[in-house]
């Protein structure tokens, strides 16, 4: 009875969380999609986003501190703005490009 119930739980557990993260990323989806493709590009004064539909800048005074998986860098907002920005790396057109986004993050924003 308990080797079922366990199984059951852990079934039901895994289905739900499952659930939930395919919801949230579909929500997230629903909010980004409208801004259509977008370039980013940085320098020492911020970030600027250009898509088809909007676009927005970023001074790096905005941005608390940043991390960096393998596939991105995730820019965290200060105290003042709760916020996210993520940079895909697979959008630098060079290897060599990725490496100088990090020169810049690191003079700017404080690493995680």
């Amino acid at each position: 009875m308990w080797i079922v119930s366990l199984v059951l739980t852990v079934s039901v557990t895994v289905w739900a969380t499952l659930r939930g993260l395919r919801t949230m990323a579909r929500r997230m989806f629903s909010m980004v999609e409208p801004y259509g493709q977008c370039r980013t590009v940085a320098d020492d004064r911020g970030a600027v986003t250009t898509g088809e539909r909007a676009s927005f800048s970023m001074d790096w005074t905005v941005v608390r501190e940043y991390l960096e998986t393998p596939g991105l860098f995730v820019l965290l907002a200060g105290d003042r703005a709760a916020g996210v920005a993520l940079l895909p790396k697979r959008g630098a057109q060079d290897p060599a490009d990725v490496d100088r986004l990090r020169v810049i993050l690191d003079r700017n924003v404080k690493r995680l």
